[in-house]
């Protein structure tokens, strides 16, 4: 008995470490440009696709972020960092963006929303631990809408993807700043997956144990 409750708390320790360790990670964001931020996203080196378009950053050598949309997309230079809008120009409702190097992410990201008629947005974040979406967030219209994204606690931001509420649209989005480039670790399972492994593998051993100790032995029929 002593030896199964030591593998019972051990599983139990380790899987309360996993969920301290998820609760840990941290999203924020908050309008305004207070990020701290390292590259900009220019528009050089514009690669085009079906609805989307890859561009550099300022950086040496550079990173490439890809934009996509459910619309044809085209883009500027805007005070030396891009602007990216339908190539209409009649607004768009959705835009995502990402390191073209989907091995890559980042811990900030600072983004100018140019608007057209929208009035709410909703702004969904893909991380290496969630994928959160920030509801009915407040648009300013005919102007600037500049929003800063932050994570910590390990978490790496894989993508951002804005949404116009009840037909509004964007006229583009500029002044796209990221910071906290980096490889993305590999794929972390849930805590509850971890914490019901570890309680299996102690059972496993429970069984193993008690079964040695009755001098019973294992047979494959």
């Amino acid at each position: 008995m002593i030896k199964t409750r030591g593998l019972l708390a051990a599983a139990l320790i380790a899987g309360a470490t996993v969920l301290s360790t998820a609760a840990n990670a941290s999203l924020v964001l908050s309008p305004g440009n207070s990020g701290t931020t390292d590259q900009n996203v220019l528009f050089q080196n514009v690669i085009y696709g079906t609805n989307s378009l890859t561009t550099d950053t300022n950086s040496n050598p550079a990173n490439r972020v890809t934009f996509t949309s459910n619309e044809t997309l085209t883009g500027a230079d805007s005070n030396g960092q891009a602007r990216i809008s339908d190539a209409a120009h009649t607004g768009f409702d959705l835009l995502t963006w990402f390191m073209a190097n989907t091995s890559l992410g980042f811990t900030t990201n600072v983004f100018n929303i140019n608007d057209k008629t929208a009035t709410l947005a909703d702004i969904t974040v893909v991380t290496n631990l969630q994928t959160k979406t920030y509801e009915d967030v407040g648009i300013n219209l005919h102007g600037n809408n500049y929003f800063t994204l932050e994570s910590g606690g390990g978490e790496i931001i894989k993508s951002v993807s804005i949404l116009a509420l009840n037909g509004g649209l964007f006229e583009d989005v500029r002044q796209e700043r990221l910071g906290g480039i980096q490889t993305i670790s590999g794929a972390v399972p849930e805590a509850s997956t971890w914490a019901m492994m570890l309680l299996g593998f102690a059972g496993v051993g429970f069984l193993a144990y008690r079964r040695r100790g009755q001098g019973q032995v294992l047979r494959l029929v």
